[in-house]
């Protein structure tokens, strides 16, 4: 398992070496596809930190507060590298290939569809934990893209 930070800084590297413009909108999507997606294909976990339904879907506040300063402009690229294994840094290329081309919106719009946000802002309003089996579950079943 790997702190949302570290992924983090690997997304916004991926996306700006195949110029990919990213936000922190954005990113907290892709952070989370990345979640379900890696489960869905490992049987493990990808990132420690929790999730939690925002109003423009999931996010990690400990990420989000990071990259903030930005507000929504253009995220730089990250000079701290990252160690990842070349096992899952091919896992997570190819959910990436399938999700960051998609637009912000897009990738907001879809996990406003998804169960896991639904579910949880819904029931428990803004800012509720989505608990990662929940994620699980849902992308294990099939769920996204």
């Amino acid at each position: 398992m790997f702190s949302a930070h570290n992924i983090a800084i690997y997304v916004i590297n991926w996306c700006l070496d195949r110029n990919i413009q990213i936000t922190n909108l954005k990113l907290q999507k892709l952070l989370y596809f990345l979640q379900g997606e890696y489960s869905k294909t490992t049987g493990n976990r990808l990132i420690i930190d929790d999730f939690y339904a925002w109003q423009l879907g999931p996010v990690v506040p400990s990420v989000y507060a990071e990259y903030s300063i930005f507000s929504s402009s253009a995220l730089p690229a990250q000079k701290q590298t990252v160690f990842i294994s070349n096992e899952d840094a091919c896992v997570m290329d190819a959910i990436l290939q399938k999700y960051a081309y998609c637009s912000t919106w897009n990738l907001v719009e879809l996990s406003h569809q998804q169960d896991p946000w639904k579910y949880q802002h819904e029931i428990f309003g803004d800012k509720a934990l989505i608990p990662y089996k929940s994620i699980a579950d849902y992308f294990g079943k099939g769920g996204a893209l």
